[in-house]
């Protein structure tokens, strides 16, 4: 059977998941800016380390998932690679968030849905037609 390649094809899923990336990237600095703002009055209840490394990780995992977004829409192997380790560290937290925040059963169906979505995307991202448009 012969190889069908699609010069120039640019699929509809892999500009979704970036502009998804790169969306929650912004949210996650935007968040951060908020949380720097309110530190000061943590920093009175002697939490301020722990918020400090949580801020940290955040804005790391942030400027992460836009440098994805950007990668996906630009087509380079590596944003597909980053968005894909990113993608699977998302989907590795979501069943543990219900569980730690002490959420109804609600979100828990939630999580599980999104999770199923995100194995979808995965599952996607890695055909042969989509690493097709990052050769």
């Amino acid at each position: 059977m012969p190889k069908v390649f699609r010069v120039g094809y640019r699929s509809p899923l892999v500009s979704g998941v970036a502009w998804a990336l790169m969306l929650m990237g912004l949210l996650g600095l935007g968040y951060s800016g908020y949380l720097f703002g309110q530190m000061s009055g943590f920093a009175k209840a002697g939490h301020s380390w722990f918020l400090i490394v949580g801020q940290a990780l955040l804005v790391l995992a942030s400027a992460a998932s836009i440098a994805a977004g950007q990668g996906m829409l630009r087509r380079f192997e590596w944003g597909r690679r980053l968005s894909l380790g990113l993608l699977a560290l998302i989907l590795l937290s979501l069943p543990v968030l219900p569980w730690v925040s002490g959420s109804p059963l609600m979100l828990g169906l939630a999580c599980l849905a999104l999770s199923a979505g995100l194995l979808w995307a995965l599952r996607e991202l890695n055909s042969m037609l989509v690493r097709q448009e990052f050769a």
